[in-house]
């Protein structure tokens, strides 16, 4: 597998690359003096190439069938995928090292990282910690994580350009991204610098197909007005949509109908024409973005989107604007119909 430039393998994860991305986001961070922690991360599927495949699956094919119970039953750790399909391995890693307290996994597809995000700050709110540490980290760049969204029709056969009328899809990312949560009146006691305000956070489960949203958002739209709800806020507040935006027919359209039922006219974009799809990691990736942009005093446009499909029902932004939203909703939709919708304002 390609080597990316500044992330270097994690000795702990010498054979998962998205287990050395959350560990290289975790080392920029720093642990309060004293705090109690917890580790809240979402995750993806393990990354298998073909041979390991071969070599742990083969041996129970039956008449051209799987023994899945054969299967299930072998645990031995020395197999590459028993021990790479267990989802909690990088958080339990990881939560051994910070000293935390409280450690919880989120398997829940491109919302897990976002859903990870909107427990953790639950459990600072209720004092069960201190300082939560949240996000995800994901990476699809493999023979099986390609072969998976081709098998789905979910690629582009060019490039990501998400709202376009010409998008066919989204083109594979990969990252990690973990951010720091701690109630206002304690960052400011050791005085540390506060980059925005998570308000609140959303979540459902339409389960209207397994890999398609419902056609209307219907799910996407109860996400949202719940975060509304966490947050204290009315769709009047919101002043910006990062959707999830991946670009593919269906989504766009199905996202779109469900911001202009819940937020109205609300300007929209993508990060995913300039990120790809980080999948698992996408609503903490993305909600780092959000954070820059806001410090950066601007709104992100959408990079591939050129002509805009006239079937959406919200406005899309393709370029910058020279201004930052002091409230905006941060969208991740997952497979199986799992939303999570995060409220974010300015520091």
């Amino acid at each position: 597998m390609a080597r990316v430039q500044g992330i270097e393998d994690d000795p702990d994860f010498p054979d998962d690359r998205k287990g050395s991305l959350a560990s290289a986001a975790l080392a920029q961070l720093s642990r309060p003096e004293g705090a109690r922690v917890g580790l809240f991360l979402g995750t993806g599927l393990s990354s298998l190439t073909p041979a390991e495949l071969a070599i742990d699956l083969y041996p129970y094919l039956r008449d051209g069938r799987f023994d899945r119970a054969a299967l299930a039953a072998d645990l031995d750790p020395t197999r590459a995928a028993p021990r790479r399909h267990e989802p909690d391995r990088v958080t339990r890693v990881l939560a051994a090292r910070l000293g935390a307290i409280r450690a919880e996994t989120n398997f829940s597809a491109c919302a897990a990282a976002a859903q990870s995000i909107g427990a953790a700050a639950r459990a600072v709110a209720r004092g069960d910690v201190d300082v939560a540490y949240a996000g995800g980290h994901d990476s699809m760049l493999h023979p099986i994580g390609y072969l998976s969204f081709v098998v789905l029709g979910a690629l582009s056969s060019t490039r990501g350009r998400p709202f376009d009328r010409a998008r066919d899809g989204f083109l594979i990312g990969e990252g990690a991204a973990i951010v720091q949560i701690e109630r206002e009146a304690d960052a400011r006691a050791r005085r540390a610098p506060i980059l925005a305000r998570l308000l609140g956070a959303g979540t459902s489960v339409d389960a209207h197909n397994v890999t398609a949203p419902h056609p209307e958002g219907r799910g996407a739209a109860l996400a949202m007005r719940r975060a509304l709800r966490d947050a204290g806020i009315t769709a009047a507040d919101v002043e910006y949509v990062n959707a999830h935006g991946t670009g593919t027919p269906v989504g766009d359209i199905a996202e779109s109908l469900a911001i202009h039922e819940v937020l109205g006219e609300v300007p929209v974009s993508s990060f995913k024409g300039a990120l790809g799809h980080t999948i698992a990691a996408a609503g903490a990736v993305e909600l780092a973005w959000c954070v820059r942009m806001m410090g950066e005093g601007k709104t992100f446009g959408t990079v591939g989107l050129e002509t805009v499909d006239p079937a959406l029902r919200c406005p899309v932004l393709a370029q910058d604007l020279d201004h930052a939203p002091r409230i905006l909703v941060s969208n991740s939709f997952g497979f199986g119909g799992q939303n999570c919708a995060l409220v974010l304002g300015c520091s």
